[in-house]
């Protein structure tokens, strides 16, 4: 067994780099030089590096529960089918389209937009999807209550402008997914000229879908995207697709829904009756194969690798199976797979550790809000009520999710996966009537992230990120609050981003600034904006300052709280020198350590263009060269690229 890596080693440093220029490349460029993007990823770092140990470890549980004879309905008993069923590649390759047979009949049969507007429907409970997104969360106006979101959708390429830009390599993109979904329909036994016009009318009808969406800009805009309509109401947008009847067969109860863009539906409504049956049932057709490739003969995952892995991430080789199964089973029964994980590999010691750092970087963020000189005392006493009303989990969730009732068999793969998603559609609905459960994660316990819930205004450490390097229980304590404890700063001010601060400390959306409060925010907010936009990622691709600015807030302001929370954990201790580093010193090599990353050039241009994070290399020097307790760790006068002058500085939190 190989040494564990040491938290800070200067063999992996750039020396060549100075830290005045780019402190990014010189903590990482030893380490960047020697380790390129591994054939099956689009992007490799720490978080990646995390994500394939715990793969490993879930690689030998999902195995043995494979291999086991747990009792039925167990957690051990519906991995292990689920695994074993979704390895079997015979038995997928021999039973070829048969399960979804009934599906595709029901779809070639449909005469009319009032027939596809029933197969839709059942498309929504059961995974595909198409046309638009359908989900439950606690009500934006009253956060004790669940409230169902509508939401655009329906498009085949990763967001609105995929469609919309003219420029030559968009244009040579979209030529690449006609080609794709013809390949798909080709699957599905069209004969070649004729998926090919299919494939052409599909991208047709999507791109009026696109005309009418939001972009990813737009969509993080609460104020524009929470729009309270009574059900009664909802035909006003879709009078010839009847929405009012549809959401109320999808199940659902209450007497409004919120609405993300109320124009799409308007548009969706005139495409819908503009648009020939033919193409429509055709639209069906490939988003059925877009949503169950993975589970189908390996023609259609193969084709599906091509175009969504190795075209639009830069991806060459698609990974071994059993790491694509172990993705679906996290994506369709996470909370079971996760039991799994924690039982076998979550250490007690880091929750511990890790809820004191929460604890420090809370008073730290109570700090921080007493001290800006920007803010009136009104805003800045419901600022401290909503930090004061904070939640935070760590680790794992104190009561499993029930999955009573789900049926995974050693059968069809793609049917335990069209099982399970109706089983989860099933049981959200279910509670729209009841309070919401507090208790419940937004993500399974072995995932290698974090998040802040607005609506319920908390954090969440799931149990898959506590590891080094973002949390190393050997390492003091500069180097884990450089690492797990600004990712805990950066969630804690995401309650106080340009998204979340729309939010007050109960979880709803109210505006609890002053107009003069907001305004100043938003001033000091748009200093990170044109910072970020100026950012050249690949030849004339910028970073979208809009876009990513809510990340670059909390990349911002978690570094600033965490290391004020640092000096607050080693109050009153001599301020040790280790591998020639000051502790204020290991913190910022720390940020930047966790974040090293090599992408491919497909992947780097696609984050860019969707992703509201920035990428590695300006979301650790830009934050940093807007502080000046980084500049002070390491001598950085203001002429230097990493300090930014007094004029030019953000200063938000």
């Amino acid at each position: 067994m190989s040494e564990p890596e040491r938290p800070i080693d200067t063999a992996l440093f750039d020396a060549h780099t100075a830290a005045s220029d780019d402190f990014y490349r010189h903590v990482n460029g030893g380490w960047l030089d020697a380790n390129p993007v591994p054939s099956e990823y689009g992007s490799w770092g720490a978080p990646q590096i995390v994500h394939a140990r715990n793969q490993d470890v879930l690689h030998q549980l999902l195995a043995d529960a494979a291999a086991g004879t747990e009792p039925r309905g167990s957690a051990g008993q519906m991995v292990g089918d689920y695994f074993a069923a979704a390895m079997d590649e015979e038995a997928i390759a021999a039973a070829g389209l048969k399960p979804l047979e009934p599906l595709l009949a029901r779809i070639d049969a449909a005469e009319s937009v009032a027939d596809v507007r029933d197969i839709v429907r059942d498309l929504q409970r059961c995974g595909p999807g198409p046309l638009h997104s359908l989900g439950i969360a606690p009500d934006f106006e009253d956060p004790g209550a669940y409230l169902v979101y509508v939401g655009q959708g329906g498009l085949g390429l990763p967001e609105r402008d995929y469609y919309t830009r003219d420029d030559e390599q968009s244009a040579a993109l979209r030529r690449q997914y006609v080609a794709h979904v013809a390949n798909q329909l080709g699957n599905l036994g069209d004969a070649e000229e004729r998926a090919r016009e299919a494939a052409e009318h599909i991208l047709a009808f999507e791109t009026r879908l696109a005309e009418a969406s939001y972009t990813a800009a737009q969509l993080r805009d609460v104020q524009l995207t929470m729009n309270r309509y009574a059900v009664a109401a909802l035909d006003e947008l879709m009078p010839a697709f009847g929405l009012s009847s549809y959401v109320a067969a999808l199940g659902v109860t209450s007497a409004s829904v919120s609405v993300d863009n109320p124009g799409f539906f308007r548009a969706l409504d005139d495409a819908l009756a503009g648009t020939p049956v033919e193409t429509l049932r055709d639209y069906l057709r490939w988003h059925v194969v877009k949503a169950f490739a993975s589970a189908l003969p390996s023609a259609f995952e193969n084709e599906a690798f091509d175009f969504y892995a190795r075209t639009l991430a830069g991806r060459k080789d698609m990974q071994p199976r059993w790491k694509r199964v172990l993705n679906a089973a996290s994506a369709d029964i996470g909370e079971l797979v996760a039991q799994l994980y924690v039982e076998a590999a979550f250490p007690a010691h880091a929750k511990k550790r890790c809820e004191e750092m929460v604890d420090h970087l809370l008073s730290a963020m109570g700090r921080a809000i007493r001290s800006v000189e920007w803010m009136t005392e009104a805003t800045r006493a419901e600022a401290l009520r909503k930090l004061d009303g904070f939640n935070y989990k760590i680790g794992f969730p104190d009561e499993w999710r029930d999955y009573a009732g789900l049926v995974v068999e050693r059968g069809s793969h793609v049917e335990n996966r069209m099982r399970c998603e109706a089983f989860e559609y099933a049981r959200q609905m279910g509670r729209l009537d009841e309070p919401v459960d507090r208790g419940e994660w937004a993500m399974p316990a072995h995932t290698v992230n974090a998040y802040y819930h607005p609506l319920l205004n908390e954090i969440v450490f799931p149990a898959g990120i506590l590891q080094p390097p973002f949390f190393n229980a050997e390492a003091d304590d500069a180097v884990n609050y450089g690492a797990i404890g600004a990712v805990i700063g950066h969630e804690i001010t995401h309650g106080f981003d340009d998204e979340g601060s729309h939010f007050d400390a109960d979880g709803q959306l109210r505006d609890w600034w002053t107009a003069a409060d907001r305004a100043e925010f938003m001033r000091r907010a748009q200093v990170l904006v044109d910072q970020f936009d100026e950012y050249a990622v690949v030849d004339d691709l910028h970073v979208n300052g809009r876009l990513t600015l809510g990340e670059n807030i909390a990349d911002f302001g978690g570094l600033k709280i965490a290391h004020d929370a640092l000096r607050e954990a080693l109050a009153g201790t001599a301020a040790a020198t280790i591998d020639g580093f000051s502790p204020e010193q290991r913190y910022f090599v720390s940020w930047a350590t966790v974040w090293r990353t090599s992408y491919t050039d497909e992947y780097l241009q696609l984050i860019v263009k969707t992703d509201p994070h920035s990428p590695a290399r300006a979301r650790v020097n830009e934050p940093l060269s807007n502080l000046p307790a980084f500049a002070a760790a390491f001598e950085i006068d203001g002429t230097s690229p990493m300090a930014r002058s007094e004029e030019t500085r953000a200063r938000i939190w």
